[in-house]
């Protein structure tokens, strides 16, 4: 811990040592005082459990994806309202049939003989900063089952989603003096992040490729503009001290890097000395290629994982797995796989900076919210009756997603590859094996090849017009750039998610309107 103390202060910003959090109810108790075995506590603030207005939660859990829908195959609502003489979804027939088949999550004020499960009395209740023990707990397990650190002295801390736990992260490393490299198209919050620490962001090209081998970030440059950061364009800028990156599923372009190019980028964080934040939300939303020989091959829904053959064979290799030197701030979030609405997540990294991110959170946003960590941690051991440990149990609710999102990007790419628009060529798809987007590339040389750089740019604003006409909510790749003319020749292509679309009859019928948009942009040239 010390060794880790003294080469990674010199990151923290010039704000660390003001988070001087001093709580008024401790004392350091001199030698020889020995407290009275059963104290009356007249210090805390803190209400008592009997105030708590709740006695009981009850979790009306599924055990798959769109299960409620076996009961309606038309609802697109859990509790979508019929009239008492619709033969349509029942929402009381459904949670009846829940609390009978004992796959509810009872929660009460005091769970005395169920030491992983958090109760309402504590729940409800101010906590630790870092979180409660028994979610803590299951963090660290996770970490240590899915992407186990190459080094002993790691902690995790939760944080109030992914988002908040970024601040946290940038509020401490960065200073108006800091350099932080971010690919070049990225989730664009986190660029107004770094700006209002007083970082500033410079881009790294990304290979938006369809093999396997060179999707991500483009090593060659990053080692070009490391090796030759004093004679490049950002000499004036001090050396990089972070890498953001998104590395599995990348927003928005759902790259995933590579085994060997982590590697080859750890190392260079390694030599240049910078810490690698890995923002990690779409990394259990892994799925093969798409095949167009057999469009429907989905492994989940064969079975063909355990929860171990998915860690050690499907999932990619995390940073932290091989970080020897405590360089990497893993941020993981149960928004993707949970819920988004909970704004739960964690960072997983060497204790000297989780302990200061602690300590930022001890004077700012302090613990997540109770009922948020209450109601994943207590799911999951529900879960895990079934399971050998809370690790697989969660893993096999995430295969269970995973394969529902492998589903909806088979039927929707081959949905796109139907349309008359893809096969004129106006339109080609970059391959994605993670997470919730699809990058669609626009071809202009098929039907606009006069246009230079900044026309096609242009042309590309009319596109969105057209989209909002035909009925399909796109975003433009250029939105999320981080430098607008750095990335203006490689950002002409649109960004679709598959995940929000009610079922995959949905995302068919957006192809379609997507295509006569395509259509009706070509003959504009």
């Amino acid at each position: 811990m010390q060794a880790l103390e003294e080469h990674y202060k010199p990151f923290l910003s010039s704000r660390v040592e003001a988070r001087k959090f001093s709580p008024f109810w401790g004392q350091d108790l001199p030698e020889g005082l020995i407290p009275h075995p059963k104290p009356i506590d007249l210090g805390p603030g803190l209400p008592h459990e009997g105030f708590f207005p709740l006695e009981s939660m009850h979790l009306n859990v599924v055990e798959d994806p769109f299960q409620h829908t076996s009961y309606n195959t038309k609802s697109r609502k859990l509790h979508k309202p019929a009239p008492e003489t619709s033969t349509h979804f029942d929402e009381r027939r459904f949670v009846s049939d829940k609390l009978s088949s004992e796959s509810a999550v009872d929660v009460w004020r005091y769970e005395p003989d169920s030491p992983g499960v958090i109760p309402l009395s504590q729940g409800l209740q101010y906590t630790d900063t870092a979180g409660m023990k028994p979610m803590l707990d299951f963090c660290r397990g996770f970490i240590s089952y899915a992407h186990p650190p190459a080094y002993d002295e790691w902690d995790v801390t939760l944080a109030n989603g992914s988002s908040d736990a970024s601040f946290k992260i940038f509020e401490t490393l960065c200073d108006s003096s800091v350099t932080v490299l971010v690919e070049e198209f990225t989730f664009s919050p986190t660029l107004a992040i770094i700006a209002a620490t007083g970082g500033t962001a410079v881009p790294v090209k990304l290979d938006i490729t369809a093999d396997p081998d060179l999707q991500g970030i483009n090593v060659d440059h990053l080692t070009d503009l490391l090796e030759n950061w004093t004679q490049g364009p950002n000499a004036h800028l001090s050396k990089p001290k972070l890498l953001y990156t998104i590395p599995t599923g990348q927003n928005p372009t759902g790259m995933t890097l590579s085994l060997e190019k982590r590697k080859q980028i750890y190392a260079l964080a390694e030599k240049h000395d910078f810490i690698i934040i890995e923002d990690d939300p779409y990394g259990y939303l892994r799925y093969p290629f798409y095949d167009r020989e057999n469009p429907g091959y989905n492994p989940y829904a064969l079975h063909e994982y355990t929860a171990k053959d998915y860690c050690e064979k499907v999932l990619a290799k995390s940073f932290i797995t091989m970080d020897t030197s405590g360089r990497v701030l893993r941020c993981e979030t149960f928004s993707k796989v949970f819920c988004p609405g909970l704004r739960l997540s964690f960072v997983a990294g060497n204790k000297f900076l989780i302990k200061k991110l602690v300590d930022f959170a001890e004077v700012s946003s302090r613990a997540p919210s109770g009922v948020s960590q209450l109601i994943v941690n207590n799911v999951i051991q529900k879960w895990a009756k079934n399971h050998s440990s809370p690790q697989e149990a969660w893993l096999t609710w995430v295969m269970k997603v995973a394969g529902h999102y492998t589903h909806r990007r088979n039927m929707f790419v081959q949905a796109l590859e139907a349309t008359e628009a893809f096969g004129k060529g106006l339109f080609s798809l970059a391959q994605t094996t993670a997470g919730m987007f699809l990058a669609v590339e626009v071809n202009f040389d098929q039907f606009a090849k006069a246009l230079n750089t900044t026309e096609r740019s242009q042309a590309m604003q009319r596109l969105k017009l057209i989209t909002i006409e035909e009925g399909v909510g796109i975003i433009l790749g250029i939105n999320m750039a981080v430098d607008r003319h750095y990335s203006l020749a490689r950002s002409f292509f649109l960004r679709l998610t598959f995940a929000f679309a009610a079922d995959v009859e949905e995302l068919q019928e957006a192809a379609v309107r997507l295509s006569k948009a395509f259509k009706r942009f070509a003959t504009e040239f």
